[in-house]
C-alpha cells in the first residue's frame, strides 16, 4: 500500500487519533506504532512481515551475544554472516550464480532460491548493523524485544529510509516522557511539499520527459535524449526528496524527528560535497561502517583512493544486483578518488563551474543507475555521441549551467518562502494548504506514483 494513496491517508487519519488518545502512555503508543509498522509491511506480502519479524528476533539474539561478548571476533564475524547472508538470499543469488557460471564454465552454477525481496529490507538491515555495532563499542546495552522490533520496524521510515542509527532513534523510542506533536505547521508544509515533489513534479517528468527516451532512445534526437538524461536527475531528486519530506513530516506527528537525508544535491561543487547532501543517511553510513573500517585515509592516498572505490563499490551494490548499479558505484568512487587528487593540487574552480562540472558527471552517472541493462544505458549513450555541442543540445547544455549558477539564489529564496508559510497563524493555515494541495493533485499526472527507492 502506497504512503501516497488515499487509502493510506484515510488509515493514517485514523492511526493518528488513536495513537494520541494514548498520549497518557509512551509505552501504549509504542506498541500501537509497532502494530501499524507491522501492518503496513503485511500490506505489501505476508511473506515481508514473516522476515521483519524473524529477522528481528535474530537481531536481538545477536545483540545479547555481543553485550556478553562485546568486540569479539565472532559477534562480528555473526552480524557479517546475518547481514551478508540476508542481502544473498533475497537479492544477490542470481548475480553471484552468474559470475560464478561466468568464471568457471556453463558445467558449474551455484543454486537459485526464487525468493521477493521484502520490503524495506535494505533498511532495516543496516538498522541492524548500527545496533549490534554499537553494542559491540559499548555504545549501546541491548533494548528490550519491542524496543528492538519498533526501532527495526518503524514504518515511517520502513520502506524507503532515511537510514536510522540506534544512537538516533532508540532513545525517542524509550524515552521516558510524554510525546508531543513536534513543529506541526513545519510538519504539514514537508507533506505538502511531499505531494508537490512525487505527484506533480517527478511524475510529470517521468511520464513526459524520462521514461519514453530510456524506452527507446534510438526514436529520439540527442537534444531529446540529453533533455531525458536532465529530467532524470531531476526526476530521482524531487521522488526521493519528496519521500524524505512525507516520512519526515509523517515522524514530527508523531513525535519523532528522522535524520536529515538531503541538503540541496545539486548546488554542491564536487562530488564530495554532492555526496555530503544526497542520500545524507547513507553515504554518512557508508563512510562509518564500510569505509573507515577499511582503513579509511589512514593508510596513505592511494589506499584511501581504493578504500573510497570499494565503499562505493558496495553502496551500488546496495541499490542493486546488477552490472549497472556496480558501473555506477565505479563512476562515483572514480570520481571521488579523481576528486581527491586534485584537491591536492589547491587549484580552485569558480563556484558556478563546479556545480556545472558536478552536475553533469552525476547526471551521465545517473543514466546506469536509470536504465534497465547494461545495453540499455549504451544505447542512450549512443544517442547522446552525436550531439551537436553547437545546436539544440548546446543550448540546453548553456541553459542548465546558467540554471545551476542561479540554483543557489534561488533556493535560499523558496527555502526564506517555506520557513515564511510554516509561521502562519493555525487560523490562515489549513484552507490555503488544502486549496494548494487540490491543485496540486488536480494538475498532477493520473495514478499513485511510487517510490524510487521502495525498490532497493
Amino acid at each position: 500500500m502506497s504512503l501516497l494513496s488515499i487509502e493510506s491517508a484515510l488509515c493514517f487519519l485514523l492511526f493518528f487519533v488513536l495513537y494520541w488518545s494514548l498520549c497518557w502512555s509512551p509505552r501504549l503508543q509504542n506498541i500501537l506504532l509497532l502494530a501499524g509498522s507491522y501492518g503496513l509491511a503485511a500490506s505489501f506480502s505476508p511473506f515481508a512481515l514473516y522476515v521483519l519479524f524473524g529477522y528481528t528476533l535474530l537481531v536481538y539474539g545477536l545483540g545479547q551475544l555481543a553485550a556478553r561478548y562485546p568486540g569479539r571476533w565472532f559477534s562480528y564475524l555473526a552480524l557479517l554472516a546475518l547481514v551478508l547472508g540476508g542481502f544473498y538470499l533475497f537479492k544477490y543469488q542470481e548475480l553471484l550464480a552468474a559470475a560464478v557460471q561466468a568464471a568457471l564454465g556453463p558445467g558449474v552454477s551455484l543454486p537459485v532460491v526464487q525468493v521477493l525481496v521484502p520490503i524495506g529490507f535494505s533498511f532495516y538491515a543496516f538498522h541492524s548493523v548500527s545496533y549490534l555495532v554499537s553494542i559491540n563499542r559499548g555504545e549501546l546495552a541491548p533494548v528490550p524485544p519491542l524496543d528492538l522490533a519498533l526501532y527495526l520496524a518503524f514504518f515511517p521510515s520502513l520502506i524507503a529510509g532515511p537510514v536510522n542509527r540506534a544512537g538516533h532513534l532508540l532513545p525517542q523510542i524509550r524515552a521516558s516522557g510524554l510525546r508531543q506533536v513536534l513543529e506541526p505547521q513545519r510538519a504539514l508544509g514537508l507533506i505538502a511539499l511531499a505531494l508537490v515533489k512525487v505527484f506533480l513534479l517527478s511524475g510529470w517528468l517521468a511520464s513526459e520527459w524520462v521514461d519514453p527516451v530510456f524506452e527507446t532512445p534510438g526514436n529520439f534526437t540527442p537534444a531529446q535524449v540529453l533533455l531525458a538524461v536532465y529530467g532524470y536527475s531531476l526526476q530521482i531528486y524531487f521522488n526521493f526528496s519528496g519521500y524524505t519530506h512525507l516520512v519526515t513530516g509523517i515522524a514530527l506527528l508523531l513525535g519523532y524527528r528522522l535524520p536529515p537525508n538531503f541538503d540541496a544535491p545539486y548546488v554542491a561543487r564536487n562530488l564530495r560535497e554532492f555526496w555530503m547532501r544526497w542520500h545524507i543517511s547513507l553515504s554518512s553510513f557508508i563512510r562509518d561502517y564500510v569505509y573507515i573500517p577499511l582503513g579509511g585515509n589512514r593508510h596513505g592516498a592511494w589506499r584511501a583512493m581504493l578504500n573510497m572505490l570499494l565503499a562505493m563499490l558496495v553502496s551500488g551494490l546496495w541499490h542493486g544486483a546488477s552490472v549497472n548499479f556496480l558501473v555506477w558505484g565505479a563512476l562515483h568512487g572514480v570520481g571521488l578518488a579523481l576528486y581527491k587528487l586534485y584537491a591536492r593540487l589547491h587549484w580552485p574552480l569558480p563556484a558556478w563551474l563546479g556545480r556545472v562540472l558536478t552536475f553533469h558527471y552525476v547526471a551521465l552517472a545517473w543514466v546506469f543507475f536509470r536504465s534497465t541493462s547494461l545495453e540499455g544505458a549504451l544505447d542512450l549513450f549512443d544517442g547522446l555521441s552525436a550531439a551537436d555541442l553547437i545546436g539544440d543540445s548546446g543550448l540546453l547544455v548553456l541553459a542548465c549551467a546558467l540554471l545551476l549558477a542561479i540554483y543557489p539564489q534561488a533556493l535560499a529564496l523558496l527555502r526564506a518562502g517555506f520557513a515564511a508559510s510554516t509561521r502562519l497563524p493555525w487560523a490562515f493555515y489549513p484552507l490555503p494548504l488544502a486549496l494548494f494541495l487540490a491543485l496540486v493533485i488536480f494538475a498532477a499526472p493520473s495514478g499513485v506514483p511510487g517510490f524510487i527507492y521502495a525498490g532497493f
